[in-house]
């Protein structure tokens, strides 16, 4: 039986050289998609932000469309009467 001529012993694996060189290419690639990744992520949450905005005007435009004398002034329940308790008390007194 004949052998190959070379180095017979060799184990299979990688080398650290190889390992160190995935490392870094993996190390660049993030370092070029987490900016865009950034980027992408606050255009959405202005994007949301708009369509709150808009979802908020439609409804103050429909609300003041349907009642003329346009929006009550209630306290906020901060050290005050909730709007059930001031609603309450509007009525009875």
């Amino acid at each position: 039986m004949v052998r190959a001529c070379g180095n017979t012993n060799r184990q299979k694996g990688f080398s650290l050289i190889e390992l160190l060189i995935v490392v870094a290419i993996i190390l660049i690639i993030a370092a070029i998609a987490i900016p865009n990744l950034l980027r992408a992520k606050i255009a959405a949450n202005q994007s949301g932000a708009v369509g709150t905005l808009r979802t908020i005007s439609s409804a103050e435009q429909t609300f003041s469309s349907r009642f003329k004398d346009g929006f009550r002034d209630v306290p906020h329940s901060v050290g005050r009467p909730g709007r059930l308790e001031h609603l309450q008390e509007r009525r009875l007194g």
